[in-house]
């Protein structure tokens, strides 16, 4: 009976993640003052690794080590993460030294009883007991940063982030070149430069030397990546693309919870096109919702790939457009090491950085052809805002055209439900460092806190940061305070641009096409931790219309002969009267299974998504990439007598991933962007007509005289059918290909101009 108590006791114990004064009578007994079961342990420090320690790794280690060390001899987390942020910013990744000893109760001294429980739920050692501890090490070398832009690295390794808790002393710490085996030594606070070969996962062997004459080999793993890609790939063309540039608004924001305005900062890159390299019709493209910056402008350019081995910007500077792509990186704001996460920041701010690169590539360009702005995600809303801020302001955008790729004008969506599980597993007493930078970008962050309709921030229960209030008056959808509505409202206040021709793609079915089924059971699923320990996970989608559900369970579980429950989180859900929730609604899909490839291979993450019953969620509802007003229903399918502020869309039958190419959307792309393109003043490629549909040849039809063109058709998927130069017309021309049924486009080019027309064949 006593091993019995006492068992059930140790499990209390593990299970009390983060109440610390369980061990507060032990402290005058542990030499480390670290108590490792002060903290639940993710990371299992008691057998530390010695091999490949990623970034996530060692954050968490360092978590758990800072919270259980009474002393309180390490910093905070944050301090660690902002450095990070900072260095990546820098391009100098700093590297980070944990040295230190710490100790767990060992199973022994609970079994004899020289550990015991008392009244308080405290554990007390017994009266004359000996050793009641097991000592334990961990001597850990790893970068502040998982991931590099670039195979070409500079580290260093700052005095303020060696962290040593023991009486040993450093006296070296070197690395091993891939190469030629040699070690290097690595002088503290001096950068220095490793060059990868390859891209992907790399490691990178160190050793770590003692006074005392120990010596520790220990490697850290670092995904190295290119920014080279595209532009590798244009260089091959003699209209290479030109460098990235930065920009500063010269518009200041001040967001909510900022005590001033400052100017937001972006980056943008021109690729001309192919035919003349003359940036006199620009394309432009502005990113999305980004945490972290993970989509450089090299991915978001490959993010134009559709059909087989074709690009949408590609084909369109074959036709004679620039594409210029702007994007949102991280930046310090001015006289501050404080760290902006540009890709998902204020909109507002983030618009009047767009509102600068117009003005900048408007006072470049040659000619008298207006913009076409393309806005996917969140870029839809940056692009929209920054247009119509313009027209207030009499400000010349000089734009024809705006198209919106699935972007939330009546907001987005994350399941509440995986809201509350992965802030009580990143900021409850759990403190899983892996889950927090999806909590922190997709939930916490600005952007985030604008447009999600429904968000945690609204439900938890006053003075905590992670607990729901299950109040039935608290369970319907609802926005951050101060975020959410004044967004919205002042979104709707502003409207559409006035001036350009609004149209949407939308991913999500116009037919009511649902994402899986309100109350669809998401999650059922037991994480075994130990033999005596684990963790039951329960998850749903919002329920129907005027339902309650539970959306989110988390409990911690104990085995005494059978298992009990020690702890538990959940959050409840209700829908509103007049629509089913917000998760299987009609709309653009969000990818679990992409986004779990981008989390990198945490075990308690990847089990998380191994055992999920669905593989998306519905981000952006059709109702909303469609600015649909008048209704509520987020299920009603779009119609002709649908109220919606855009002249021209494409719509799916059925959801698609969010921002997702195809032949359908790339073809009402192509066409929105071409039908509207001056392409030359030259009266005879103006006069020019093809006859349509199509018989058995091509039929190009001219009052004038053309000499030395160069003509090209090619397919809705770009692919190139006839391709001929130095061809004159005069009269009627019949260019000998035979087509099917389909969406063809004509390039005539010559050196007064060229011109775009589309094809029909019946």
């Amino acid at each position: 009976m006593k091993k019995i108590t006492l068992l059930v006791i140790s499990l209390l114990s593990l299970f009390t993640f983060g109440q610390d004064k369980s061990c507060d009578l032990l402290q005058e007994k542990s030499q480390t003052k670290i108590i490792y079961d002060r903290v639940f342990g993710l990371a299992d420090a008691t057998k530390a690794r010695q091999k490949d320690v990623s970034t996530t790794y060692f954050i968490q280690l360092y978590h758990e080590i800072q919270r259980a060390d009474f002393l309180k001899r390490l910093p905070q987390l944050e301090i660690l993460k902002n450095a990070g942020k900072l260095g990546a910013i820098q391009n100098e990744i700093p590297l980070s030294v944990l040295i230190t000893d710490f100790e767990k109760i060992s199973a022994n001294a609970i079994e004899s009883g020289d550990v015991f429980l008392n009244a308080n739920q405290q554990y007390q050692p017994k009266e004359g007991s000996a050793t009641i501890f097991e000592r334990h090490s961990a001597n850990l070398i790893s970068p502040l940063v998982g991931t590099a832009k670039t195979n070409t690295i500079t580290f260093v390794l700052k005095d303020a982030f060696i962290f040593n808790t023991t009486n040993r002393t450093i006296s070296n710490i070197a690395y091993q070149d891939k190469g030629n085996g040699q070690w290097h030594n690595i002088v503290q606070n001096q950068p220095f430069t490793i060059h990868f070969n390859e891209e992907g996962l790399q490691t990178v062997n160190c050793r770590l030397e003692f006074s005392n004459g120990e010596t520790t080999y220990q490697s850290f793993t670092i995904k190295v990546g290119s920014t080279n890609g595209i532009t590798a790939r244009n260089n091959q063309n003699p209209n290479a693309p030109n460098a990235v540039n930065t920009v500063t608004a010269t518009i200041p924001y001040q967001g909510f919870g900022e005590t001033a305005a400052f100017f937001g900062q972006g980056e943008y890159e021109i690729f001309p096109d192919t035919v003349d390299g003359i940036l006199d019709k620009p394309v432009f493209l502005v990113d999305g919702f980004d945490p972290g910056d993970a989509r450089s402008i090299a991915l978001t350019y490959a993010g134009l790939n559709y059909g087989t081995n074709q690009n949408l910007a590609d084909y369109l500077r074959s036709l004679g457009f620039d594409i210029v792509i702007v994007n949102f990186p991280n930046y310090t704001r001015p006289n501050s090491t404080t760290v902006i996460d540009g890709g998902v920041d204020f909109i507002q701010r983030n618009a009047f950085v767009l509102v600068q690169v117009i003005n900048l590539i408007n006072a470049q360009k040659v000619g008298v052809e207006k913009n076409v702005i393309i806005g996917p995600s969140m870029g839809g809303l940056i692009s929209r805002y920054a247009l119509r801020y313009m027209e207030i302001n009499n400000l010349n955008h000089d734009t024809r055209l705006y198209i919106s790729f699935d972007s939330p004008h009546k907001g987005a969506n994350v399941p509440i439900g995986f809201q509350h599980l992965f802030n009580y597993m990143a900021y409850g007493p759990l403190g899983s460092t892996a889950v927090q930078p999806v909590v922190d970008g997709l939930i916490k962050s600005p952007a985030a806190r604008q447009m999600l309709i429904d968000h945690m921030e609204g439900h938890l229960q006053s003075g905590s940061a992670f607990e729901f209030n299950t109040a039935a008056a608290s369970l319907l959808p609802v926005g951050v305070p101060n975020y959410r509505n004044a967004f919205q409202n002042e979104l709707n206040a502003m409207g559409f641009p006035t001036t350009v021709r609004n149209v949407s793609i939308a991913n999500g079915a116009g037919n009511g096409t649902m994402n899986y089924t309100p109350n669809f059971e998401v999650m059922n699923h037991t994480f075994n931790v130990t033999s005596t320990q684990r963790a039951i996970i329960n998850l749903r989608f919002t329920p129907a219309a005027n339902q309650t559900n539970q959306v989110s369970r988390f409990r911690g579980q104990a085995n005494l002969f059978t298992w009990f429950t020690v702890y538990e989180s959940l959050a409840n859900s209700k829908a509103p009267t007049d629509t089913d929730g917000l998760d299987t609604a009609p709309g653009g899909r969000f990818d679990m299974t992409g986004f779990q490839a981008d989390l990198g291979a945490d075990p308690l993450l990847t089990e998380f998504f191994d055992n999920l019953n669905a593989d998306y969620f519905t981000f952006i509802p059709t109702w909303s990439s469609m600015a649909i007003s008048g209704t509520n229903n987020l299920y009603a399918p779009v119609t002709g007598s649908s109220a919606t502020p855009f002249v021209a869309s494409s719509i799916p039958t059925v959801n698609e991933n969010h921002v997702t190419l195809n032949s359908n959307n790339v073809t009402f792309a192509l066409n929105e962007i071409i039908s509207g393109a001056l392409v030359t003043n030259d009266q005879a490629l103006t006069s020019l007509w093809i006859k349509n549909p199509a018989d058995k040849t091509i039929e190009i039809n001219s009052d004038y005289s053309i000499e030395n063109a160069a003509i090209t058709v090619t397919d809705m998927l770009g692919k190139i059918i006839y391709s001929v130069k130095h061809q004159n017309i005069n009269g009627i021309l019949e260019i000998p290909v035979s087509l099917t049924k389909g969406i063809y486009f004509i390039n005539i080019n010559t050196e007064n101009g060229s011109i775009t027309k589309k094809i029909i064949k019946n």
